[in-house]
């Protein structure tokens, strides 16, 4: 069970931060091009997907807590 959401940890929180990424970049892009459209766009597209990756990498990271491998680890 402990390697399974440590692997679902890992993948939800690599795919928040490449989503977060790939909005910044747009939204860089956009602004470097002058195209305001594609700023709002990146955003509007990527905004909630990313915000609820993040939430799931943090509930499995709250959950990990109570693992006594990872208390162990944090005294």
């Amino acid at each position: 069970m402990q390697l399974l959401l440590e692997r679902l940890f890992v993948i939800c929180l690599l795919s928040s931060i490449l989503l977060g990424l790939i909005m910044v970049g747009g939204q860089l892009i956009g602004l470097l091009f002058g195209n305001g459209e594609m700023v709002v766009q990146s955003s509007e597209l990527l905004k909630q997907p990313t915000i609820i990756l993040a939430a799931i990498f943090s509930g499995f990271a709250f959950i990990l807590g109570y693992f006594p491998d990872y208390k162990e680890k944090g005294e």
